[in-house]
């Protein structure tokens, strides 16, 4: 069979809500020559009968079931197994991409000779009929260039002030995926996972400024509830990770202590609201004590509800209009 130029990965899990937009998304692509591989992850709505519809016999679209529910890393490791083309897209089944996305991306790649290059995000809420807003903003990216190993790293910080790159949806160089699969164990950071240990083993990363993927916010969404096993599971990765970033140069290795820095801080956070949640509050303060780098996120609610304040208070502080 020909090869394709690209493959899109989907993984799914009872997206069917969002799912026919987002196979047509991929389907509708400028750059026709793809296959879009499906793993469901033993969705237990409609989805499968959704993707049939949306697919309307194109045989473009190849849908794989799990025999059991194993997560977004696990399904994209089986869809990773099969694909045929140059270049991997991965695409979440609730999100939606520009028209020209694929062929922007893959020329982008080409002209820049990277392993990886990512878009800006354009993030829109579910259910709102606005455009959304670009995830990226600022001076440093609004021109394309490379995203060092350094970078990446450092913008992972739990809590931190820098945009979280994982939150990226790559296209990735396939035969740099050749040996290297997701941590099947994350059910968040799988992403930001794999691309470190990429560039940390030589692959050159690109960014393309355009919004050109739709990262929909919506409740459902697991990469917007963080729980307590999650952070342990990323604490796990990154220790599993620690033998080869000893191997870098001094700013990444800055980087990534800072990093495991802020997954710890991240925990005994956790650990101090669930005190409070409990009402031991004799419990949060000791807990608050023995780690002192939790203290600047207690603050953290308080900005999320003054924040939420202003967004209700703005449209009033408008002035009127004839």
């Amino acid at each position: 069979m020909t090869r394709p130029r690209v493959s899109v990965v989907t993984a799914n899990y009872n997206g069917a809500r969002h799912l026919a937009e987002a196979v047509r998304s991929v389907l509708g692509q400028t750059l026709a020559d793809l296959e879009l591989i499906i793993v469901d992850d033993r969705s237990t709505d409609d989805s499968l009968a959704v993707i049939e519809a949306a697919a309307a016999g194109d045989p473009r679209v190849r849908v794989l079931v799990q025999p059991q529910n194993g997560g977004p890393g696990a399904a994209r490791n089986r869809a990773l197994d099969a694909v045929r083309g140059e270049w991997i897209a991965i695409f979440d089944s609730d999100d939606l991409m520009a028209p020209d996305r694929l062929e922007r991306l893959v020329a982008r790649a080409e002209a820049d000779g990277a392993d990886i290059v990512a878009d800006n995000l354009m993030v829109f809420q579910d259910g709102r009929d606005e455009p959304g807003t670009p995830f990226l903003s600022g001076r440093d990216w609004q021109a394309s260039r490379p995203i060092t190993l350094a970078e990446y790293v450092d913008c992972a910080r739990m809590y931190g002030r820098k945009p979280g790159l994982g939150y990226l949806k790559p296209l990735f160089r396939s035969r740099r995926l050749s040996d290297v699969r997701y941590r099947e164990a994350l059910r968040i950071g799988e992403d930001y996972d794999l691309v470190v240990r990429l560039l940390a083993g030589g692959a050159r990363m690109a960014f393309e400024p355009a919004a050109l993927y739709r990262y929909r916010k919506h409740g459902a969404s697991i990469s917007h509830v963080m729980r307590r096993e999650h952070l342990l599971q990323m604490v796990a990765a990154d220790a599993a990770l620690e033998g080869v970033m000893m191997g870098q140069a001094k700013d990444v290795r800055r980087a990534f202590a800072a990093r495991r820095r802020s997954l710890h801080a991240a925990l005994a956070y956790d650990h101090v609201v669930e005190r409070l949640k409990a009402r031991d509050l004799l419990g949060g303060i000791a807990a608050s004590v023995a780690s002192p780098d939790v203290w600047p996120l207690l603050t953290l609610p308080v900005k999320a509800r003054l924040k939420r304040l202003a967004a209700k208070l703005a449209p009033a502080q408008q002035p009127a209009t004839a």
